[in-house]
């Protein structure tokens, strides 16, 4: 058991959920990774480095995160390819030569271009943004962080079911059912 030294009142604290988490903005972002933790893949065998990456600018979207996964060694030779180039990638944006522990990367700025990926193939995940491209000093084309001017619109056609964990479901079942009115809403049988 872990003392907290003082009397906790929860009640004194605003608690209101603050509606859906909304995806950044399709658009071109300074990051910084603020946390990172090497890990081995559900297959038991490989490295995965996770990243937890803050946003520096726009000032709208700072301190928003986004979290990114670098596929080091992996037994599937073309996901270690992906992997150790998206890492080679970031280790250029930030500038750095070489890595042996990935703490030397935090809170170094970096500059990408962060855009919607793809839901995923069961359908159980929706789009999330993800890294699309880094962008390197060394090439003198670090472009200014701004937001998309057009973003992509959510599909009309979502059929997926609704997560397990959404609460509108209950709200909706709460609600006391319409008083009868004696007639079929479908129409009259013939």
């Amino acid at each position: 058991m872990a003392r907290l030294g003082t009397t906790f009142n929860a009640q004194d604290h605003d608690t209101e959920q603050r509606g859906e988490y909304a995806e950044l903005p399709n658009g071109i972002y300074q990051m910084e990774i603020e946390a990172s933790e090497v890990t081995t893949p559900k297959s038991g065998s490989g490295t995965i480095l996770k990243t937890t990456n803050s946003v520096v600018a726009p000032e709208e979207f700072k301190g928003r995160k986004l979290f990114n996964n670098y596929n080091l060694e992996n037994a599937n030779p073309q996901a270690q390819e992906i992997g150790q180039r998206q890492f080679a990638s970031l280790c250029r944006a930030i500038g750095a030569q070489s890595v042996e522990d990935s703490e030397d990367l935090h809170f170094r700025s970096f500059t990408v271009k962060v855009g919607l990926g793809k839901p995923s193939k069961d359908g159980q995940y929706p789009a999330r943004a993800e890294i699309k491209r880094y962008f390197f000093p060394d090439e003198g084309n670090v472009p200014e962080p701004e937001i998309d001017a057009v973003q992509p619109v959510k599909a009309a056609n979502d059929n997926r079911a609704p997560a397990a964990n959404d609460n509108r479901q209950q709200q909706a079942a709460s609600r006391p059912a319409a008083a009868a009115t004696g007639s079929r809403p479908w129409g009259k049988r013939a």
